[in-house]
C-alpha cells in the first residue's frame, strides 16, 4: 500500500473514532461525577438522620 493510502485512511480513522472517544470520555466523566454526588448525599442524609429513640430516653 502506499503512502497516500494509509494517510486516507490514518484521517478517515481520525475523523471517525476521535468524535466517539471525545463522547465517551464525557459519558464516563459525568457517571462518575454523578456517583460522586450521590454517595456525597447519602453521606449528608446520614449526619442529618433523625435519632430512634426519642431525646429523653437512653438505651439500657
Amino acid at each position: 500500500m502506499d503512502k497516500k493510502l494509509w494517510s486516507r485512511v490514518g484521517l478517515i480513522a481520525t475523523v471517525c473514532l476521535v468524535p466517539g472517544g471525545f463522547i465517551l470520555g464525557a459519558t464516563l466523566a459525568a457517571r462518575r461525577y454523578r456517583q460522586q454526588q450521590d454517595e456525597k448525599a447519602g453521606v449528608e442524609a446520614e449526619e442529618t438522620a433523625e435519632p430512634d429513640q426519642p431525646e429523653g430516653q437512653s438505651e439500657t
